[in-house]
Protein backbone atom coordinates (compact mmCIF):
# COMPACT_ATOMS: atom_id res chain seq x y z
CA UNK A 1 0.00 0.00 0.00
CA UNK A 2 2.52 2.60 1.11
CA UNK A 3 6.21 2.51 0.47
CA UNK A 4 8.06 0.99 3.43
CA UNK A 5 10.75 2.98 5.09
CA UNK A 6 14.31 1.94 4.39
CA UNK A 7 16.64 0.21 6.84
CA UNK A 8 18.83 2.13 9.27
CA UNK A 9 21.47 2.05 11.95
CA UNK A 10 20.41 0.96 15.40
CA UNK A 11 22.79 2.42 17.91
CA UNK A 12 21.98 5.75 19.57
CA UNK A 13 20.90 8.59 17.37
CA UNK A 14 23.68 8.93 14.83
CA UNK A 15 23.60 11.42 11.99
CA UNK A 16 22.01 10.14 8.84
CA UNK A 17 25.31 10.23 6.96
CA UNK A 18 26.78 7.85 9.53
CA UNK A 19 24.23 5.39 9.10
CA UNK A 20 17.73 -3.19 -30.99
CA UNK A 21 19.02 -2.90 -33.95
CA UNK A 22 15.96 -1.96 -36.11
CA UNK A 23 15.02 -4.16 -39.04
CA UNK A 24 12.56 -2.73 -41.56
CA UNK A 25 10.00 -5.26 -42.67
CA UNK A 26 10.08 -6.13 -46.32
CA UNK A 27 6.70 -4.51 -46.90
CA UNK A 28 7.87 -1.22 -45.40
CA UNK A 29 10.97 -1.22 -47.63
CA UNK A 30 8.75 -1.73 -50.66
CA UNK A 31 6.48 1.13 -49.60
CA UNK A 32 9.47 3.41 -49.10
CA UNK A 33 10.78 2.54 -52.53
CA UNK A 34 7.42 3.26 -54.10
CA UNK A 35 7.15 6.59 -52.31
CA UNK A 36 10.58 7.67 -53.59
CA UNK A 37 9.60 6.65 -57.09
CA UNK A 38 6.47 8.73 -56.93
CA UNK A 39 8.40 11.86 -55.95
CA UNK A 40 9.80 12.18 -59.52
CA UNK A 41 6.52 13.73 -60.55
CA UNK A 42 6.17 15.97 -57.44
CA UNK A 43 5.48 19.59 -58.38
CA UNK A 44 6.41 22.50 -56.07
CA UNK A 45 4.69 25.85 -56.30
CA UNK A 46 6.72 29.07 -56.38
CA UNK A 47 3.67 31.25 -55.75
CA UNK A 48 4.74 34.12 -53.46
CA UNK A 49 1.25 34.29 -52.02
CA UNK A 50 1.48 30.88 -50.36
CA UNK A 51 1.39 30.91 -46.57
CA UNK A 52 1.37 28.23 -43.90
CA UNK A 53 -1.31 27.69 -41.32
CA UNK A 54 -0.12 27.07 -37.74
CA UNK A 55 -1.97 25.19 -35.01
CA UNK A 56 -0.47 27.68 -32.54
CA UNK A 57 0.76 31.20 -33.13
CA UNK A 58 2.78 31.09 -29.91
CA UNK A 59 4.26 28.47 -27.58
CA UNK A 60 4.36 29.28 -23.87
CA UNK A 61 6.38 27.56 -21.12
CA UNK A 62 5.06 28.55 -17.69
CA UNK A 63 7.04 28.22 -15.38
CA UNK A 64 10.50 26.71 -15.85
CA UNK A 65 13.10 26.47 -13.11
CA UNK A 66 16.48 27.57 -14.36
CA UNK A 67 18.92 24.83 -15.37
CA UNK A 68 16.05 22.31 -15.48
CA UNK A 69 14.79 21.30 -18.91
CA UNK A 70 11.16 21.85 -19.82
CA UNK A 71 8.59 19.45 -21.14
CA UNK A 72 8.43 19.09 -24.93
CA UNK A 73 5.68 21.02 -26.65
CA UNK A 74 4.63 20.77 -30.27
CA UNK A 75 2.64 22.55 -32.92
CA UNK A 76 1.73 21.87 -36.55
CA UNK A 77 2.63 23.83 -39.67
CA UNK A 78 0.11 23.02 -42.42
CA UNK A 79 0.23 23.61 -46.14
CA UNK A 80 -3.41 24.30 -47.04
CA UNK A 81 -2.70 24.55 -50.77
CA UNK A 82 -2.99 21.83 -53.39
CA UNK A 83 0.65 21.85 -54.45
CA UNK A 84 3.76 21.02 -52.46
CA UNK A 85 5.96 23.79 -51.07
CA UNK A 86 9.52 24.12 -49.85
CA UNK A 87 9.96 25.99 -46.58
CA UNK A 88 13.01 27.37 -44.80
CA UNK A 89 12.75 27.13 -41.02
CA UNK A 90 15.12 28.74 -38.51
CA UNK A 91 15.35 29.48 -34.80
CA UNK A 92 15.86 33.24 -34.75
CA UNK A 93 18.13 33.22 -31.68
CA UNK A 94 20.42 30.58 -33.15
CA UNK A 95 22.74 28.50 -30.99
CA UNK A 96 22.72 30.86 -27.96
CA UNK A 97 18.95 30.52 -27.67
CA UNK A 98 17.66 28.64 -24.63
CA UNK A 99 15.09 27.01 -26.91
CA UNK A 100 15.66 23.84 -28.96
CA UNK A 101 13.58 22.79 -31.95
CA UNK A 102 12.97 19.65 -33.94
CA UNK A 103 11.43 19.98 -37.38
CA UNK A 104 9.71 16.90 -38.71
CA UNK A 105 12.09 14.58 -36.88
CA UNK A 106 15.34 16.51 -37.32
CA UNK A 107 17.00 18.58 -34.59
CA UNK A 108 18.87 21.80 -35.32
CA UNK A 109 18.60 25.57 -35.54
CA UNK A 110 18.19 26.03 -39.32
CA UNK A 111 16.47 23.92 -41.97
CA UNK A 112 16.42 24.51 -45.73
CA UNK A 113 13.88 23.31 -48.27
CA UNK A 114 11.64 21.46 -45.85
CA UNK A 115 9.03 19.86 -48.09
CA UNK A 116 5.34 19.91 -47.25
CA UNK A 117 2.94 18.23 -49.63
CA UNK A 118 -0.32 19.87 -50.62
CA UNK A 119 -2.85 19.52 -47.81
CA UNK A 120 -0.19 18.00 -45.57
CA UNK A 121 1.62 19.23 -42.45
CA UNK A 122 4.79 18.87 -40.40
CA UNK A 123 5.33 18.74 -36.66
CA UNK A 124 7.62 21.20 -34.86
CA UNK A 125 8.75 20.22 -31.35
CA UNK A 126 10.08 22.80 -28.88
CA UNK A 127 11.97 22.50 -25.57
CA UNK A 128 13.64 25.05 -23.34
CA UNK A 129 16.42 25.11 -20.75
CA UNK A 130 16.90 28.51 -19.14
CA UNK A 131 20.08 29.72 -17.54
CA UNK A 132 20.07 31.61 -14.22
CA UNK A 133 18.23 34.88 -14.50
CA UNK A 134 20.26 36.68 -11.87
CA UNK A 135 17.10 37.71 -10.03
CA UNK A 136 14.85 36.31 -7.34
CA UNK A 137 11.85 37.42 -9.39
CA UNK A 138 10.42 35.50 -12.33
CA UNK A 139 11.68 36.61 -15.74
CA UNK A 140 10.63 36.18 -19.37
CA UNK A 141 12.67 34.83 -22.29
CA UNK A 142 11.42 35.12 -25.86
CA UNK A 143 12.51 33.84 -29.25
CA UNK A 144 10.87 33.12 -32.61
CA UNK A 145 10.74 30.28 -35.10
CA UNK A 146 10.96 31.84 -38.56
CA UNK A 147 9.30 30.35 -41.65
CA UNK A 148 9.99 31.48 -45.23
CA UNK A 149 7.78 30.11 -47.98
CA UNK A 150 8.57 31.45 -51.45
CA UNK A 151 9.77 34.71 -49.96
CA UNK A 152 6.79 35.03 -47.61
CA UNK A 153 7.92 35.39 -43.95
CA UNK A 154 5.95 34.06 -40.97
CA UNK A 155 6.87 33.41 -37.36
CA UNK A 156 5.75 31.61 -34.21
CA UNK A 157 6.54 33.24 -30.87
CA UNK A 158 8.33 31.24 -28.17
CA UNK A 159 7.95 32.47 -24.60
CA UNK A 160 9.27 30.99 -21.37
CA UNK A 161 8.69 32.21 -17.85
CA UNK A 162 11.83 31.47 -15.89
CA UNK A 163 12.38 31.24 -12.17
CA UNK A 164 15.66 30.92 -10.29
CA UNK A 165 15.50 28.58 -7.31
CA UNK A 166 17.46 27.04 -4.47
CA UNK A 167 18.26 23.51 -5.63
CA UNK A 168 19.04 20.49 -3.46
CA UNK A 169 20.55 17.52 -5.28
CA UNK A 170 21.24 14.17 -3.59
CA UNK A 171 24.85 13.39 -2.81
CA UNK A 172 24.38 10.34 -0.57
CA UNK A 173 22.20 7.30 -0.14
CA UNK A 174 22.19 3.64 -1.05
CA UNK A 175 22.53 0.66 1.24
CA UNK A 176 18.83 0.73 2.05
CA UNK A 177 18.61 4.52 2.22
CA UNK A 178 16.93 6.69 -0.39
CA UNK A 179 19.08 9.22 -2.21
CA UNK A 180 19.33 12.33 -0.09
CA UNK A 181 21.11 15.56 0.72
CA UNK A 182 21.47 17.28 4.09
CA UNK A 183 19.51 20.53 4.44
CA UNK A 184 20.37 21.10 8.09
CA UNK A 185 22.88 19.26 10.30
CA UNK A 186 26.12 19.32 8.33
CA UNK A 187 28.81 21.92 7.63
CA UNK A 188 30.52 22.52 4.29
CA UNK A 189 33.14 19.91 5.08
CA UNK A 190 30.59 17.19 5.81
CA UNK A 191 30.96 17.35 9.59
CA UNK A 192 27.90 16.73 11.73
CA UNK A 193 26.66 19.86 13.51
CA UNK A 194 23.52 21.02 15.31
CA UNK A 195 22.14 24.06 13.57
CA UNK A 196 19.03 26.05 12.72
CA UNK A 197 18.53 26.77 9.03
CA UNK A 198 15.96 29.32 7.85
CA UNK A 199 14.46 29.37 4.37
CA UNK A 200 13.50 32.97 3.55
CA UNK A 201 10.93 33.76 0.92
CA UNK A 202 13.34 34.97 -1.74
CA UNK A 203 12.93 32.26 -4.39
CA UNK A 204 11.51 28.72 -4.55
CA UNK A 205 13.19 25.64 -3.11
CA UNK A 206 13.47 22.58 -5.35
CA UNK A 207 14.35 19.21 -3.83
CA UNK A 208 15.67 16.20 -5.75
CA UNK A 209 15.74 12.97 -3.77
CA UNK A 210 15.11 13.50 -0.06
CA UNK A 211 16.11 16.70 1.68
CA UNK A 212 17.06 15.80 5.27
CA UNK A 213 16.91 17.74 8.50
CA UNK A 214 19.35 15.74 10.61
CA UNK A 215 19.25 15.01 14.35
CA UNK A 216 19.36 18.04 16.69
CA UNK A 217 18.88 20.47 13.80
CA UNK A 218 15.88 22.64 12.89
CA UNK A 219 14.50 23.90 9.58
CA UNK A 220 12.40 27.08 9.77
CA UNK A 221 10.37 27.95 6.67
CA UNK A 222 9.22 31.55 6.40
CA UNK A 223 5.77 32.68 5.21
CA UNK A 224 5.14 32.52 1.47
CA UNK A 225 7.86 29.98 0.66
CA UNK A 226 7.19 27.55 -2.21
CA UNK A 227 8.74 24.09 -1.89
CA UNK A 228 8.80 21.91 -5.02
CA UNK A 229 9.82 18.26 -4.89
CA UNK A 230 10.94 16.24 -7.89
CA UNK A 231 9.37 12.84 -8.50
CA UNK A 232 10.48 10.16 -6.03
CA UNK A 233 11.71 12.68 -3.48
CA UNK A 234 10.51 14.26 -0.29
CA UNK A 235 11.38 16.10 2.87
CA UNK A 236 12.71 13.97 5.73
CA UNK A 237 12.81 15.18 9.32
CA UNK A 238 15.14 12.56 10.78
CA UNK A 239 14.66 11.53 14.41
CA UNK A 240 15.21 14.41 16.83
CA UNK A 241 15.27 16.85 13.96
CA UNK A 242 12.59 19.51 13.72
CA UNK A 243 10.64 21.52 11.16
CA UNK A 244 8.65 24.72 11.67
CA UNK A 245 6.76 25.75 8.54
CA UNK A 246 5.18 28.98 9.75
CA UNK A 247 2.97 30.56 7.12
CA UNK A 248 0.46 33.35 7.56
CA UNK A 249 -3.22 33.45 6.50
CA UNK A 250 -2.39 35.80 3.63
CA UNK A 251 1.05 34.33 2.94
CA UNK A 252 0.79 30.57 2.98
CA UNK A 253 3.55 28.00 2.47
CA UNK A 254 3.17 25.45 -0.34
CA UNK A 255 4.61 21.95 -0.79
CA UNK A 256 4.03 20.27 -4.16
CA UNK A 257 5.64 18.53 -7.13
CA UNK A 258 7.98 20.42 -9.44
CA UNK A 259 5.89 20.00 -12.60
CA UNK A 260 4.24 23.39 -12.94
CA UNK A 261 2.39 22.94 -16.23
CA UNK A 262 -1.40 23.40 -15.83
CA UNK A 263 -2.08 19.76 -16.78
CA UNK A 264 -0.17 18.66 -13.65
CA UNK A 265 -2.12 20.87 -11.28
CA UNK A 266 -4.25 18.04 -9.94
CA UNK A 267 -2.19 14.95 -10.76
CA UNK A 268 -1.68 12.88 -7.57
CA UNK A 269 1.48 11.06 -6.53
CA UNK A 270 4.01 13.43 -8.14
CA UNK A 271 6.42 13.15 -5.19
CA UNK A 272 6.69 10.92 -2.14
CA UNK A 273 6.11 12.55 1.23
CA UNK A 274 7.03 14.74 4.16
CA UNK A 275 8.42 12.15 6.53
CA UNK A 276 8.73 12.99 10.25
CA UNK A 277 10.41 10.77 12.85
CA UNK A 278 10.26 10.82 16.64
CA UNK A 279 11.60 13.52 18.87
CA UNK A 280 11.74 14.77 22.45
CA UNK A 281 9.09 16.77 24.30
CA UNK A 282 9.12 20.39 23.18
CA UNK A 283 10.58 19.52 19.77
CA UNK A 284 7.21 19.75 18.08
CA UNK A 285 7.03 19.76 14.28
CA UNK A 286 4.71 22.57 13.20
CA UNK A 287 2.87 23.33 9.98
CA UNK A 288 0.78 26.51 10.12
CA UNK A 289 -1.02 28.03 7.14
CA UNK A 290 0.41 25.48 4.72
CA UNK A 291 -0.85 23.70 1.60
CA UNK A 292 0.44 20.21 0.79
CA UNK A 293 -0.72 18.59 -2.44
CA UNK A 294 -0.27 15.77 -4.91
CA UNK A 295 2.19 13.58 -2.99
CA UNK A 296 2.08 9.84 -2.38
CA UNK A 297 1.64 10.58 1.34
CA UNK A 298 1.17 14.19 2.45
CA UNK A 299 2.70 13.77 5.91
CA UNK A 300 3.90 10.48 7.39
CA UNK A 301 4.80 10.72 11.09
CA UNK A 302 6.18 7.78 13.05
CA UNK A 303 8.90 6.60 15.37
CA UNK A 304 12.04 5.78 13.45
CA UNK A 305 11.12 2.34 12.05
CA UNK A 306 14.26 0.63 13.28
CA UNK A 307 13.04 1.07 16.85
CA UNK A 308 9.65 -0.69 16.78
CA UNK A 309 9.47 -1.06 20.55
CA UNK A 310 10.20 2.57 21.33
CA UNK A 311 7.68 4.60 23.31
CA UNK A 312 5.32 6.96 21.53
CA UNK A 313 7.18 10.04 20.35
CA UNK A 314 7.08 12.86 22.87
CA UNK A 315 7.37 15.36 20.06
CA UNK A 316 4.06 16.26 18.41
CA UNK A 317 3.01 17.01 14.89
CA UNK A 318 1.02 20.25 15.02
CA UNK A 319 -1.24 21.19 12.08
CA UNK A 320 -2.97 24.56 12.15
CA UNK A 321 -4.88 25.90 9.14
CA UNK A 322 -3.38 23.28 6.84
CA UNK A 323 -4.81 21.68 3.70
CA UNK A 324 -3.56 18.30 2.46
CA UNK A 325 -5.08 17.24 -0.86
CA UNK A 326 -4.74 14.98 -3.84
CA UNK A 327 -2.35 12.39 -2.40
CA UNK A 328 -2.36 9.06 -4.18
CA UNK A 329 -2.14 6.98 -0.95
CA UNK A 330 -2.85 9.02 2.20
CA UNK A 331 -3.11 12.62 3.28
CA UNK A 332 -1.94 11.99 6.85
CA UNK A 333 -0.41 8.67 7.90
CA UNK A 334 0.39 8.44 11.60
CA UNK A 335 2.01 5.42 13.25
CA UNK A 336 2.04 5.63 17.04
CA UNK A 337 2.50 9.41 17.03
CA UNK A 338 1.02 12.45 18.75
CA UNK A 339 -0.90 14.78 16.43
CA UNK A 340 -2.73 18.02 17.15
CA UNK A 341 -4.77 19.33 14.22
CA UNK A 342 -6.98 22.43 14.11
CA UNK A 343 -8.82 23.99 11.19
CA UNK A 344 -7.37 21.46 8.80
CA UNK A 345 -8.65 19.95 5.53
CA UNK A 346 -7.77 16.43 4.39
CA UNK A 347 -9.26 15.90 0.94
CA UNK A 348 -9.41 13.59 -2.05
CA UNK A 349 -6.77 10.91 -1.52
CA UNK A 350 -6.41 7.57 -3.26
CA UNK A 351 -6.74 5.42 -0.12
CA UNK A 352 -7.14 7.24 3.19
CA UNK A 353 -7.42 10.95 3.77
CA UNK A 354 -6.50 10.30 7.41
CA UNK A 355 -4.98 7.04 8.71
CA UNK A 356 -4.19 7.01 12.44
CA UNK A 357 -2.54 3.66 13.10
CA UNK A 358 -0.60 1.93 15.83
CA UNK A 359 -2.03 3.88 18.74
CA UNK A 360 -0.76 7.37 19.58
CA UNK A 361 -2.51 10.46 20.88
CA UNK A 362 -4.73 12.82 18.91
CA UNK A 363 -6.41 16.16 19.40
CA UNK A 364 -8.51 17.07 16.34
CA UNK A 365 -10.72 20.16 16.34
CA UNK A 366 -12.63 21.77 13.46
CA UNK A 367 -11.52 19.26 10.86
CA UNK A 368 -12.93 18.40 7.43
CA UNK A 369 -12.12 14.96 6.04
CA UNK A 370 -13.63 14.86 2.55
CA UNK A 371 -12.73 12.15 0.09
CA UNK A 372 -14.34 12.20 -3.33
CA UNK A 373 -11.35 10.64 -5.07
CA UNK A 374 -12.05 10.94 -8.77
CA UNK A 375 -9.08 9.79 -10.81
CA UNK A 376 -9.94 8.05 -14.05
CA UNK A 377 -9.63 4.28 -13.77
CA UNK A 378 -8.83 4.36 -10.04
CA UNK A 379 -11.18 2.85 -7.47
CA UNK A 380 -10.98 3.69 -3.78
CA UNK A 381 -12.27 1.07 -1.34
CA UNK A 382 -10.68 2.47 1.82
CA UNK A 383 -12.57 4.76 4.21
CA UNK A 384 -11.59 8.41 4.30
CA UNK A 385 -10.83 8.20 8.03
CA UNK A 386 -9.48 5.17 9.88
CA UNK A 387 -8.12 4.77 13.41
CA UNK A 388 -6.48 1.60 14.72
CA UNK A 389 -4.20 0.64 17.59
CA UNK A 390 -2.16 -1.76 15.46
CA UNK A 391 0.52 -1.48 12.84
CA UNK A 392 2.91 -3.82 11.12
CA UNK A 393 6.42 -3.88 12.53
CA UNK A 394 8.43 -3.73 9.31
CA UNK A 395 11.64 -4.80 11.05
CA UNK A 396 10.36 -7.94 12.79
CA UNK A 397 7.32 -8.59 10.56
CA UNK A 398 4.95 -8.77 13.53
CA UNK A 399 1.78 -6.90 14.44
CA UNK A 400 2.34 -4.24 17.09
CA UNK A 401 -0.54 -3.28 19.39
CA UNK A 402 -0.18 0.09 21.07
CA UNK A 403 -2.13 2.29 23.41
CA UNK A 404 -4.32 5.11 22.20
CA UNK A 405 -3.77 7.72 24.87
CA UNK A 406 -6.54 10.15 25.81
CA UNK A 407 -7.66 11.57 22.47
CA UNK A 408 -10.38 13.98 21.43
CA UNK A 409 -12.13 14.56 18.10
CA UNK A 410 -14.46 17.56 18.04
CA UNK A 411 -16.28 19.54 15.38
CA UNK A 412 -15.25 17.16 12.64
CA UNK A 413 -16.80 16.23 9.29
CA UNK A 414 -15.97 12.85 7.75
CA UNK A 415 -17.60 12.67 4.35
CA UNK A 416 -16.97 11.18 0.92
CA UNK A 417 -18.23 9.24 -2.04
CA UNK A 418 -18.33 5.79 -0.40
CA UNK A 419 -21.00 4.34 1.85
CA UNK A 420 -18.61 4.00 4.77
CA UNK A 421 -15.98 6.71 5.20
CA UNK A 422 -15.37 6.32 8.95
CA UNK A 423 -13.80 3.25 10.52
CA UNK A 424 -12.41 2.44 13.98
CA UNK A 425 -10.73 -0.95 14.25
CA UNK A 426 -9.23 -1.89 17.61
CA UNK A 427 -7.36 -4.87 18.95
CA UNK A 428 -8.31 -5.45 22.61
CA UNK A 429 -4.65 -6.06 23.49
CA UNK A 430 -4.13 -2.48 24.62
CA UNK A 431 -6.03 0.48 26.04
CA UNK A 432 -7.86 2.94 23.80
CA UNK A 433 -9.20 6.18 25.30
CA UNK A 434 -10.90 8.49 22.80
CA UNK A 435 -14.08 10.53 22.34
CA UNK A 436 -15.97 12.08 19.41
CA UNK A 437 -18.25 15.11 19.91
CA UNK A 438 -20.11 17.37 17.49
CA UNK A 439 -19.17 15.28 14.47
CA UNK A 440 -20.88 14.56 11.14
CA UNK A 441 -19.87 11.06 10.10
CA UNK A 442 -20.62 9.06 6.98
CA UNK A 443 -20.51 5.52 8.33
CA UNK A 444 -22.30 2.24 8.66
CA UNK A 445 -20.33 1.55 11.83
CA UNK A 446 -22.39 1.77 15.05
CA UNK A 447 -21.86 4.94 17.08
CA UNK A 448 -24.19 4.18 20.02
CA UNK A 449 -21.40 3.32 22.49
CA UNK A 450 -21.46 6.21 24.95
CA UNK A 451 -17.85 5.60 25.88
CA UNK A 452 -16.28 6.95 22.66
CA UNK A 453 -19.49 8.81 21.73
CA UNK A 454 -20.60 10.27 25.07
CA UNK A 455 -23.07 12.81 23.68
CA UNK A 456 -25.31 10.92 21.29
CA UNK A 457 -27.14 14.09 20.32
CA UNK A 458 -24.00 15.58 18.76
CA UNK A 459 -23.11 12.63 16.54
CA UNK A 460 -24.86 13.00 13.19
CA UNK A 461 -24.69 9.98 10.92
CA UNK A 462 -24.97 10.09 7.14
CA UNK A 463 -26.08 13.69 6.86
CA UNK A 464 -24.99 15.86 3.94
CA UNK A 465 -22.87 18.62 5.53
CA UNK A 466 -23.65 21.02 2.69
CA UNK A 467 -20.37 21.57 0.85
CA UNK A 468 -20.30 24.30 -1.79
CA UNK A 469 -19.20 22.16 -4.75
CA UNK A 470 -17.90 18.62 -4.34
CA UNK A 471 -17.08 18.32 -8.06
CA UNK A 472 -14.86 21.37 -7.88
CA UNK A 473 -13.34 20.20 -4.56
CA UNK A 474 -14.71 23.27 -2.78
CA UNK A 475 -15.44 22.12 0.76
CA UNK A 476 -16.62 25.41 2.16
CA UNK A 477 -20.20 25.37 3.41
CA UNK A 478 -22.51 26.44 0.63
CA UNK A 479 -25.31 28.23 2.44
CA UNK A 480 -26.61 29.32 5.79
CA UNK A 481 -28.93 26.30 5.61
CA UNK A 482 -26.09 23.77 5.26
CA UNK A 483 -26.44 21.00 7.83
CA UNK A 484 -23.03 21.70 9.42
CA UNK A 485 -23.88 25.33 10.20
CA UNK A 486 -24.15 26.20 13.93
CA UNK A 487 -23.66 22.61 15.08
CA UNK A 488 -20.16 22.98 16.47
CA UNK A 489 -19.03 23.18 20.09
CA UNK A 490 -17.69 26.61 20.93
CA UNK A 491 -15.72 26.03 24.10
CA UNK A 492 -12.44 24.97 22.50
CA UNK A 493 -10.55 28.24 22.28
CA UNK A 494 -10.67 28.34 18.47
CA UNK A 495 -12.02 31.65 17.18
CA UNK A 496 -11.34 31.52 13.44
CA UNK A 497 -11.31 29.00 10.58
CA UNK A 498 -8.87 27.71 7.96
CA UNK A 499 -9.30 30.90 5.91
CA UNK A 500 -8.77 33.08 8.98
CA UNK A 501 -12.44 34.09 9.07
CA UNK A 502 -13.97 34.59 12.51
CA UNK A 503 -16.15 31.88 14.03
CA UNK A 504 -19.33 33.06 15.70
CA UNK A 505 -20.79 32.06 19.05
CA UNK A 506 -22.40 29.00 17.44
CA UNK A 507 -19.52 27.76 15.26
CA UNK A 508 -19.95 25.49 12.28
CA UNK A 509 -18.64 21.93 12.14
CA UNK A 510 -15.59 21.41 9.91
CA UNK A 511 -12.60 23.51 8.97
CA UNK A 512 -14.64 26.32 7.37
CA UNK A 513 -17.09 28.73 8.96
CA UNK A 514 -19.91 29.70 6.65
CA UNK A 515 -19.59 33.32 5.51
CA UNK A 516 -22.36 34.91 3.40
Amino acid sequence: MILPPPTYQTAGTPSLRALHTLRLPLLLLILLALSVGCRKDLQFTDDSGVTLEFSEDSVLFDTIFTTVGSVTKRFVARNTGDMAVKVDVALEGGSPSPFRINVDGASGISFTDVEILGGDSIFIFVEATLGPGGSDDPFIIEDHILFNTNGNDQEVLLTAWGQDAHFFYPDAGGGGLPKYSIIAGEDDDGNVICETVTWPNDKPYVIYGYGVVDSCSTLIIDPGVRVYVHGGGGLWIYRFGRIQALGQPDDRIAFQGDRLEPQYQDVPGQWERIWINDGAAGQDNEFRNCDIRNALVGIQCENFPYYPNAATSEAKLILDKVSIRGCSAAGLLSRNYRVTATNTLFADCGQYSVALTGGGQYDFNFITVANYWNVSGAIRNSPAFVMTNTYEDLINSVLQVREIFTSSFRNMIVEGGNTNEFLIELDPGNAADYTFRNCILRTDQPTNDTGPFPDQLTIWRNQNPGFTDVGAADFHLGSVNAFAVDKGFAGTGVFDDLDGDARDAAPDVGCYEFTP
